[in-house]
């Protein structure tokens, strides 16, 4: 047990009080164990009478073997030809056939299942064709394909009031579909055939289309006889040799450019001095120029010798003019050379960048050309590849057809057929019960858990002990039997042998051993609400320490609904309220019960105003009085949810018990009253457990065990 000094937090243990306490929900499950049962008990004689009154279904089934296709043995794939499938996919074509709606209403119209399906009031407003969709849409909601183990065989299951209906409606779809599958069989190869003729043809024709304008574009083009990628090549190395050219052209250019300009610079000078006919590289320029200085030296000789009056004089002098005019002539001619050779140049380098930009704007003519010739060939090609694979096709296809000619055979064939139910599928007894009682047992389990989780009154003491934050000192087990107060609170007294009476001894002592390492002579025992036991306990727990030799005192401070003068017999016209006001002495006011060592001071007059009455020196002293003269002194207070008084007696004891009424008192009325009294300085140092049905085995988690059995209370209530 948790000491007396060392209570719990209820704050921090209010948490645990919220989660899952495994033994609260196990005792109500016992406790509502036979509800249960006969919510259970009423949902399988439910589901019994539901059951009876639905009416039977039968269930049929017939089952059909689809074999591989022949483009499946031929090696087709799911690539095949057009019209057939292969594969799982042609399963699940198959599959998606026989649930069709188009097919069952096949199977309505040519076995006449109208009447079957429909009766006469129904048919009564409807055309024919009405009549035929609604048979078939009913049809639809009851017949099922199923496809269980992909083994190329189906199952077609048919539900219906009547056996032998379901078993021909199976029956009879079965042969509508391997109808239907003879006749797809007989005509889907020469349809495959005919549409790859069809489309085989087209494709040739546009091939033909391609290459005709293929032809025409080369025509067009002058490329018949030279492609355009050798015309493309052609026309780059042109391109190339044309653009080296050119620059060398430009080159010699930008050469004789700067001599000529040289060239023109001196010829400004005097022919004789100038290097111009040094740069003209010219032979009769230097032969003139030798035959210049020859002569001239004669005509300075002939000036000196015969002067130049002497027709001698004149003759050489003329002849030395027309060398020196020569000179300059051929210095003109040869600057002009060099400027006809710069001209040339220029017109060279001209018609060389011409004809690289023709080649250049052929190339670029040439570009679109290529991107349409490519297209052009690439249609061809595509063309060319679609008429081959066609070809491929349309030979497989007659193949096939031919081989089906040969074996004449069917792939669809009916396997089991339907036989006439003998026992429903539908309502199912057991199904149903079982159904109804698992859904009637988790009902009812979650009503149970619901109340139980709603219900937030103290259960076990572990409840009680987390509520308030400290021990539980003991309980007292609930009196069996309907008795008033009186007898109630005087049962211990009488029946020191009932497990009551045990449970109250072994209350007595918790609450000393709690005390144990400190005074507790005065204490005030208080409840949160009416109704709770807690006049009982005081009497009770007074009962059992006068028992065992102590002189008791009880005090009715009630002094609203004061109970504790009723319950033992003593009258209540003199008591606490007298003592306050000085009117009465100890001895006169204080009275013995038939319980010896136990003593009760009743309330008095009822005082307008408790509270206050409490609160004075007067009372203080009066409780510090009544102590020196009893062993223990028990105080029966007010409710402390109801008024204050409780609380202000909490501050004037040694200590504070809590009294819990099992199963009634709220676990947050017990938390709220505990922190009120610790608010105000208050000493709560135990919990009573008040009206704990003695067979809920719960209460002795913490020891409670005292060596009495049930036996032994009911014998002692039974002698009472």
């Amino acid at each position: 047990m948790t000491p007396a000094n060392s209570p719990l937090d209820p704050d921090a243990q209010e948490g645990e009080l919220l989660g899952f306490d495994a033994r609260r929900y196990i005792k109500a499950l016992r406790r509502y164990v036979f509800p249960l049962l006969a919510l259970v008990a009423l949902a399988i004689t439910g589901a019994v009478i539901y059951t009876s009154r639905q009416p039977r279904i039968y269930q049929a089934r017939a089952s059909v073997q689809i074999e591989p296709r022949l483009p499946d043995l031929l090696g087709q794939g799911e690539n095949g030809i057009v019209g057939i499938t292969s594969g799982a996919e042609y399963y699940k074509q198959q599959r998606q056939v026989l649930g069709s709606y188009t097919l069952i209403k096949q199977t309505v119209a040519d076995h006449q299942l109208v009447l079957e399906l429909l009766d006469e009031s129904e048919r009564s407003d409807l055309q024919p064709e009405q009549q035929l969709e609604l048979a078939t849409k009913r049809l639809q909601k009851f017949l099922v394909v199923k496809y269980p183990d992909q083994d190329r065989i189906m199952y077609v299951t048919v539900r219906s009031e009547k056996p032998e209906l379901a078993a021909k409606i199976a029956n009879d779809h079965i042969s509508t579909y391997v109808a239907y599958s003879k006749g797809l069989l007989s005509t889907d190869t020469q349809q495959a055939s005919r549409a790859l003729q069809t489309e085989f043809e087209q494709v040739a024709n546009k091939l033909q289309d391609s290459e005709a304008r293929l032809f025409q574009y080369q025509k067009d083009n002058e490329i018949l006889a030279v492609s355009l990628e050798d015309r493309q090549s052609l026309v780059s190395a042109n391109i190339t040799s044309y653009t080296a050219r050119m620059n060398e052209a430009r080159a010699a250019r930008i050469e004789l450019a700067a001599k000529l300009s040289r060239m023109k610079t001196a010829f400004e000078k005097d022919v004789l001095e100038s290097p111009i006919l040094m740069m003209g590289d010219s032979s009769s320029f230097d032969a003139l120029r030798a035959q210049y200085y020859t002569e001239r030296n004669s005509f300075l000789q002939i000036e000196k010798e015969i002067g130049p009056k002497n027709p001698e004089y004149q003759k050489q002098k003329a002849k030395v003019d027309n060398i020196y005019a020569a000179l300059q002539s051929e210095a003109r001619r040869i600057v002009g050379g060099v400027d006809e050779h710069y001209e040339a140049a220029v017109a060279t380098e001209r018609a060389l960048a011409a004809e690289v930009e023709r080649f250049k704007r052929e190339a670029f003519e040439l570009g679109p050309k290529i991107v349409a010739y490519n297209e052009l060939l690439r249609t061809k090609k595509n063309w060319e590849d679609k008429y081959n694979i066609l070809r491929s096709r349309l030979s497989t296809s007659e193949m096939t057809g031919r081989m089906n000619n040969e074996i004449n055979s069917t792939y669809v064939k009916p396997l089991d057929p339907a036989l006439v139910p003998t026992t429903p599928v539908s309502p199912s007894l057991r199904v149903n019960i079982a159904v109804a009682a698992v859904l009637a047992l988790l009902l009812g389990i979650s009503l149970v858990f619901a109340v139980v989780f709603l219900d937030r009154t103290v259960k076990t003491t572990t409840d009680a002990q987390l509520a308030a934050g400290v021990p539980v000192l003991g309980f007292i087990p609930v009196l069996v039997g309907n008795t008033d107060d009186k007898e109630r609170d005087l049962y211990v007294h009488r029946n020191p042998k009932s497990l009551i009476a045990e449970s109250c001894r072994a209350l007595r002592t918790n609450t000393l051993l709690s005390a144990a390492d400190r005074q507790l002579k005065t204490m005030t025992v208080c409840s949160a609400n009416q109704r709770e036991g807690k006049t009982t306990s005081v009497i009770y727990l007074g009962t059992t320490m006068a028992q065992s030799g102590q002189r008791v005192l009880l005090i009715d401070t009630d002094m609203r609904r004061p109970r504790l003068h009723a319950s033992t017999g003593v009258t209540r016209q003199q008591g606490v309220t007298n003592l306050i006001l000085g009117e009465q002495n100890y001895d006169e006011v204080i009275k013995a019960t038939e319980i010896p060592n136990l003593f009760v001071l009743p309330c008095g007059p009822l005082p307008p105003n408790p509270a206050e009455l409490l609160m004075t020196k007067r009372f203080e002293t009066i409780l510090a009085e009544l102590a020196t003269r009893f062993d223990r002194v028990i105080l029966d207070s007010p409710p402390v949810q109801a008024v204050t008084d409780a609380v202000v007696l909490s501050k004037l004891v040694d200590g504070v018990i809590l009294v819990v009424r099992a199963d009634k008192t709220l676990r947050e009325d017990v938390r709220r009253s505990a922190n009120q009294i610790r608010d105000v300085g208050g000493n709560i140092f135990g919990l009573i457990v008040n009206e704990v049905d003695a067979s809920d085995r719960s209460y002795y988690s913490y020891g409670y065990g005292y060596g009495y059995g049930y036996g032994a209370e009911s014998e002692s209530e039974s002698a009472a």
